[in-house]
């Protein structure tokens, strides 16, 4: 199967920047040690929309006013739809950088993290960054600005118990956009994660991320009989997911096979792939949204192309009234040192609730 690596998109990212003069960001490097491994997931934070809130107000206690300053915007500001996967070298970002905090205001971050986010959600976060310093030695890296400290916080209104407002992280690989009200998780939609490598060691740490997340589609895919593959079965690998940043508004054509054609142990495998995505974030709406998917199952579809190896061309989405998950793994690499180790792309978005519906 041909490669499907979208060298395009980002060629015209460095042509329009190097055109400009400058690469978006040329901040000065930290060492990638002082940050990765990232910290411990903490669960003793119990995440959850209300813990969100406290480790928030605790993390902003711990910056300058000029930070505060970056850091906070209002809720409907636009800066909240645009967010990027694209390295930092190419895309500009609003909020606080990470490479700009203190130890101490760093533990405060990772604390908060812990806070917002499941357990297996700040795994992810943490193979993200991981693989970034991983590219940071990369003959690329000076000009596209790898480094796991060019990641980017951001508060939309005013974290409090009797406010609605959200937070937003990246940089490149990875979106996560969550919104709080009434002090509860409301949705985190539109969120992205990704890697480049997928399947890597670094610093005596192995990292295998978003890797398990094609391999529970393909479980589903190679559950199905002859007849269901045919109609689950798409006819080529996009190149490139069609919902990330900057496609708010786009609703792909349904396509594949309905969860009404599954048989029950085929929908747990639906459910389970699902789950991947939507289990991210905090158990108090992680479990709401699982039981709202669940009641549209049977119109939920699944379609997919491709192999279940790292580093293959493979895509698969899970499209349904309400949800749409996107799966896209490449079989090129743009790092050189990272050829042959895997690059995945993929998008969550609950359709009826992105951003809490609190933007304009």
């Amino acid at each position: 199967m041909r490669s499907v690596f979208n060298s395009s998109l980002l060629a015209l990212g460095l042509a329009t920047a190097l055109a400009g003069g400058a690469l978006a960001h040329d901040a000065p490097r930290v060492d990638p040690a002082n940050l990765i491994p990232i910290p411990a997931y903490n669960a003793q934070m119990q995440a959850s929309g209300a813990a969100s809130t406290k480790a928030a107000q605790a993390f902003l206690e711990t910056l300058t006013d000029a930070q505060r300053e970056i850091v906070m915007m209002s809720v409907t500001d636009a800066a909240r739809k645009k967010w990027s996967n694209l390295p930092a070298g190419i895309v500009d970002r609003s909020g606080l950088r990470l490479g700009d905090l203190n130890a101490d205001q760093l533990g405060h971050f990772f604390e908060f993290l812990s806070a917002a986010l499941d357990a297996d959600g700040y795994e992810r976060v943490a193979g993200t960054m991981a693989a970034e310093a991983y590219l940071s030695t990369d003959d690329q890296a000076k000009r596209l600005q790898w480094a796991p400290e060019n990641y980017w916080l951001a508060f939309y209104g005013t974290p409090a118990s009797d406010q609605d407002w959200a937070w937003q992280f990246g940089g490149h690989h990875l979106g996560l956009n969550l919104t709080i009200k009434s002090d509860r998780v409301d949705t985190m939609s539109p969120s992205f994660l990704g890697t480049e490598p997928a399947i890597f060691t670094y610093n005596g740490v192995k990292y295998e991320n978003i890797n398990d997340m094609h391999l529970a589609g393909w479980t589903l895919y190679d559950a199905l009989d002859a007849g269901q593959k045919e109609s689950a079965t798409l006819t080529s690998v996009p190149r490139d997911i069609s919902t990330g940043p900057g496609n708010d508004d786009v609703v792909p054509p349904v396509a594949g096979i309905t969860g009404a054609d599954l048989t029950e142990a085929q929908q747990q495998l639906l459910l389970a792939t699902i789950e991947k995505w939507v289990g991210v974030q905090p158990d108090e709406n992680a479990e709401v949204r699982m039981v709202e998917i669940a009641a549209e199952l049977d119109q939920v579809h699944f379609a997919w192309i491709g192999d279940k190896e790292v580093n293959t061309d493979a895509y698969f989405r899970i499209q349904g009234p309400s949800l749409v998950i996107e799966m896209l793994s490449y079989s090129g690499n743009v790092g050189s040192s990272a050829d042959g180790m895997g690059h995945y792309h993929t998008q969550y978005r609950n359709l009826e609730n992105d951003y809490g519906n609190l933007t304009q």
